[in-house]
């Protein structure tokens, strides 16, 4: 593939990022680089060339475009305005800002088996990242419990409750989902 950026591209690697479809679709895919034009990055997802894409960086900085090209899981995006490339990488850097730092959140429409300690229920899961996710949780919750969560098509894995407020609960993986693992079982919905 013939390189056509006009300006620097920095590489990205292992940098996960959020990215919408025109449908409003959410998934995470993980840069490999980017420039003030456009991006590659890696995705478990089929994307036709011309789809159009938003992509959101940890900074919550959003850029639109299409994608250009995509072969071998990975995309590259052409953006509609140049994006200042650099400044947005330095300002997500995971070293500089670890405390304030959290995975992108994607919004889904699932179901999970919630068990705290011999109970047991299906609940419903708002939003989920490779580190964590929200339930619905009418009934108070008490901060730091453990508990486990199974996921369609997963094992359950050990979490620990981390917030609860008006109706919904926010539980941590005790070891998050390495990126592979999650795109994969996110591209396995339709």
């Amino acid at each position: 593939m013939e390189d056509r950026r006009q300006s620097v591209r920095h590489a990205a690697v292992n940098r996960v990022a959020k990215f919408r479809l025109g449908s409003g679709r959410e998934e995470l895919c993980q840069l490999r680089d980017i420039s003030a034009e456009g991006m590659r990055a890696e995705v478990y997802l089929a994307l036709q060339p011309g789809a159009a894409i938003q992509i959101e960086l940890l900074t919550a900085h959003v850029a639109a475009g299409h994608v250009r090209w995509a072969a071998n899981k990975e995309i590259g995006v052409a953006f509609n305005e140049p994006i200042p490339a650099a400044a947005m990488l330095a300002h997500c850097s995971f070293e500089n800002n670890a405390a304030n730092s959290r995975p992108p959140r994607l919004r889904v429409d699932l179901r999970g088996l919630f068990r705290l300690g011999a109970e047991a229920k299906v609940v419903s899961i708002g939003n989920i990242s490779q580190a964590g996710l929200q339930i619905a949780a009418p009934t108070p919750l008490r901060i730091g419990e453990a508990c486990s969560i199974a996921l369609p098509h997963l094992p359950a894995r050990a979490a620990a409750i981390c917030w609860w407020r008006e109706g919904h609960a926010g539980l941590m993986l005790n070891e998050p989902f390495d990126y592979p693992t999650f795109a994969q079982w996110r591209a396995s919905f339709p």
